[in-house]
């Protein structure tokens, strides 16, 4: 039997599998700077993971700062040299689901080929395809030369950030030749994306009651929250310098402030404090750190006339990889294939946490993986033609980038 055949023939329990996935709630709440390494998010879908990879004769590791309660899972398929190791990664957990679903979220609904519910394209079809990937090489007594890694990792969604999930695997030893972060969608190979510097700016100032005669006469009382608008008409006019990148062609940097912002106690007492949030999104020529130092030199004409600090919360560095990458080529090629057309190699507007492999030195694609929609939206869907089709563009390119023993 063939590779497409044997996907087609495990394609309905695939299938199956995707529902209960889908079925089983990983939703993330978190804000980068509250996420709790403790809290079994996960927790649920690492256990259907596991038991399916075992009943295929796969014993995946948990690996996490508290494994029982939250764990990433890796799977080490060994080569017979060991000369090449490709890693793929996906995370577990998603987004909360918006108020306007016209279906259960979490239902799993399969309409005109469809598969519905919240985390079904992003990205849980993805880890699908990791897994029956494994199940056809197995069934097809395949041997790779590389080790083939398989990542399903926690804690994405706040924000592609968090020390618990592929940042913690790489502090522990992970490594690869080449990762793919397979992201949803199939138009592009995604070779890139933009960065991103979030931060949280407040103002002091000093409460008083607004009936006192201390604060009529400016003797008690500072009002942080006008102090935050002396700020914000500070920044309108910051601007970042930065070449042009091929990989974002029309595309500059977006720095917005203020994105959010919170003061005050009552109506009747001068706010003693202002909190405001930005979030900027920078290209490779641009940092986190250089977004910063703009920032304080924009303000600091305001420096001894009003009191406030700045508090990073994102710092995320833009990245690119050649399009000429062994793993960029191999991927396009196999996907042309299986597609019948071959994707753009580009970048992403978004990041993931692809920019953890790339700072590592590792050469990854930061997106490719099966058609959906409403992602991040109401009524999120996969195509299950496109899951079916990714899973045997992934075995190839594993067999192809790995070789065969």
């Amino acid at each position: 039997m063939d590779l497409k055949a044997t996907i087609e023939k495990n394609f309905q329990e695939q299938t199956f599998f995707l529902q209960k996935l889908v079925q089983t709630k990983s939703v993330n709440p978190f804000t980068p700077e509250v996420s709790d390494p403790q809290a079994p998010i996960e927790t649920g879908v690492a256990q259907l993971i596991e038991k399916k990879l075992e009943t295929l004769g796969y014993k995946a590791q948990r690996i996490g700062l508290y494994p029982r309660k939250r764990p990433n899972l890796v799977l080490k398929i060994k080569g017979q040299k060991s000369n090449k190791k490709l890693i793929f990664n996906g995370h577990m957990d998603t987004v909360m689901p918006s108020k306007d679903y016209n279906l259960n979220p979490y239902s799993g609904k399969i309409k005109k080929n469809k598969l519905y519910g919240v985390g079904a394209a992003d990205m849980k079809a993805s880890l699908t395809c990791f897994i029956f990937m494994a199940k056809a090489l197995k069934d097809l007594k395949i041997k790779l030369l590389g080790d083939l890694i398989l990542t399903f990792v926690i804690d994405e969604e706040p924000g592609a950030v968090s020390p618990y999930g592929t940042a913690f695997l790489l502090q522990k030893g992970l490594k690869g030749s080449a990762a793919i972060v397979a992201e949803p969608k199939t138009d592009k190979v995604v070779i890139g994306s933009r960065g991103g510097y979030r931060f949280k700016i407040t103002t002091f100032g000093q409460a008083a009651h607004t009936g006192m005669k201390e604060w009529e006469k400016g003797t008690q009382g500072r009002n942080a929250i006008q102090d935050m608008a002396t700020i914000i008409i500070q920044l309108r006019s910051l601007s970042l310098p930065f070449r042009p990148s091929p990989l974002f062609p029309r595309a500059g940097p977006v720095f917005t402030f203020p994105t959010k912002i919170k003061g005050g106690m009552a109506i009747n007492i001068v706010p003693e404090k202002c909190i405001a949030y930005g979030d900027v999104r920078i290209l490779p020529s641009n940092s986190p750190d250089q977004v910063k130092k703009l920032i304080f030199e924009k303000l600091k004409t305001l420096k001894g006339k009003i009191k406030f600090e700045i508090v990073d919360l994102v710092k995320v560095p833009a990245t690119e990889i050649s399009p000429q990458e062994e793993i960029v080529q191999v991927l396009a090629n196999q996907a042309k294939k299986v597609l019948i057309r071959k994707p753009k190699i580009g970048g992403a507007r978004p990041w993931s946490d692809s920019w953890m492999f790339v700072e590592k030195g590792i050469p990854t694609v930061s997106g490719f993986g099966p058609d959906g929609g409403g992602i991040h939206e109401p009524d999120e869907f996969v195509d299950l033609e496109s899951v079916k089709k990714v899973t045997e563009i992934f075995t190839r390119v594993a067999i192809e980038f790995l070789g065969k023993a």
